[in-house]
Parts: structure tokens; sequence; C-alpha cells
């Protein structure tokens, strides 16, 4: 009898240390995006907080609101203008922040299939490669 007792404790003691070992996914917080029309394209912001202390990469990301969701970083080209640039992820630093902002990393939205209003919310999926895939509500605001 107190062997299994004693078996199911140790059992118990490596579940715990082990749950603790476990890498811990990003997490995307303060979404936003600006008003735009159906039919049209918009960006969306956040901030990607990686509590985990081993870098991870976001890859993708999905929308309901969207006919396609890309990665893109804005870049300076061969004249001098700034223009966007899809890429296909985007680092996240290990126990660090990584901001997506207009002018740098953000997410693209192409082929809105709603209008999307001032005070509207809808979720993203960004999908990690150690952390998997995560959901982010985007509010809708008026661009300054």
């Amino acid at each position: 009898m107190w062997r299994y007792l004693i078996a199911g404790l140790l059992i118990g003691c490596v579940m715990v240390v082990l749950s603790g070992c476990a890498a811990k996914s990003p997490v995307a917080s303060n979404g936003f995006s600006y008003a735009s029309a159906a039919g049209g394209d918009c960006g969306a912001f956040m901030t990607i907080a990686n509590p985990d202390g081993q870098a991870d990469t976001l890859l993708a990301v999905k929308s309901a609101v969207s006919g396609r969701a890309e990665l893109h970083t804005v870049v300076k080209d061969a004249n001098g203008a700034m223009v966007m640039q899809r890429v296909e992820s985007i680092p996240v630093l290990a126990s660090g922040t990584t901001e997506l902002k207009p002018g740098s990393f953000h997410v693209m939205l192409f082929g809105l299939n709603k209008e999307l209003k001032v005070g509207d919310t809808f979720p993203l999926t960004l999908t990690f490669q150690k952390g998997g895939d995560t959901a982010v509500q985007v509010q809708v605001k008026e661009k300054n």
C-alpha cells in the first residue's frame, strides 16, 4: 500500500516540475486597427509579450474579416520612399516584447469582407513557431 502511495507522490512531483518547464506562449494585447470600408485593406497593430526565456517567431496570421492576412514591414526603397513589404516571419524576443506598429512590423488585412467601424472589435489568430496559436482582439479606432 505504501509503495503505491509513494509512487503516486513521486509521479505527482515529476508532473509539477515538468509542467514548469513547458514553453510559455507569447501573449498579444492592445490590438488595434483603423476604420476601413468593406473591400478595402487595412493594417492591424499590437504588442506581443513573450514570457518565455527563449525567442519565438510569429509565422502567420488568420482573420475572418478579410480574404487574406499577411505579415508586413516598412522599408526604404531604392528611391528613398518608405514602402510596405511582405515578410515571412516576425521575430519575438525572449522574455521581451515586440511591437507591431504603423511604420514598422504589422499585419495587413486584404479584401475586408465587411466595413470596420469605429468601436467594432474582431479577433486575429496568430501562429507562433514554438508557442502555437493565440488569439488577440483588435479594436477599431479612428485614425488621428
